[in-house]
């Protein structure tokens, strides 16, 4: 069991790290501060690799128990002090996967809010018989990336489902 505990909470750790870089990166979006998205976004997939690795771990040092067990499951079966333990992470877990998905549809909202903004800012409006929607070089490229940007916040956030990890905590 102690395996487990510090399998739990090495994973519990991680879930964390990878919350507090969703939470940096809707920051950077609610702030307008779009230049370091692309950043913010390699750090969340790092964090998402580390988690998806320690769920690895946590499966396979549970496999010796038996196929389709839950958290919940082995805080029955197992002598004190373990029940309280385990009730412990099972909560923490519970409470960091929530947290995780609500920051991370959160971010993707905001990217669909971003790249709306983006398309309605490139509609074209004639006055004068002249297209106001001619740009500069530079202005264009600005656009692009923040659109990249947007684009990748929205890749990101579709990849941090984590089925393994709900099946287990059911």
């Amino acid at each position: 069991m102690e395996q487990i505990a510090a399998v739990l909470e090495r994973e519990g750790e991680l879930l964390d790290i990878l919350s507090f870089k969703l939470v940096e990166t809707r920051l950077l979006l609610e702030s307008g501060e779009h230049r370091f998205l692309a950043r913010a976004t390699r750090e969340v997939e790092r964090a998402r690799r580390r988690t998806r690795e320690a769920d690895l771990v946590r499966a396979a040092c549970v496999a010796d128990l038996r196929r389709g067990t839950t958290l919940r499951t082995i805080a029955t079966q197992v002598p004190e002090p373990w029940p309280g333990i385990l009730r412990d992470h099972h909560e923490r877990l519970t409470a960091l996967v929530a947290e995780i998905e609500l920051t991370a549809h959160r971010n993707a909202d905001l990217a669909r809010c971003g790249l709306d903004s983006l398309r309605l800012a490139t509609v074209s409006r004639p006055v004068g018989g002249v297209d106001v929607a001619t740009r500069t070089g530079d202005e264009e490229l600005a656009r692009l990336a923040r659109g990249a940007a947007f684009e990748t916040v929205l890749a990101t956030a579709a990849r941090l489902r984590m089925p393994d990890l709900l099946d287990f905590l059911r």
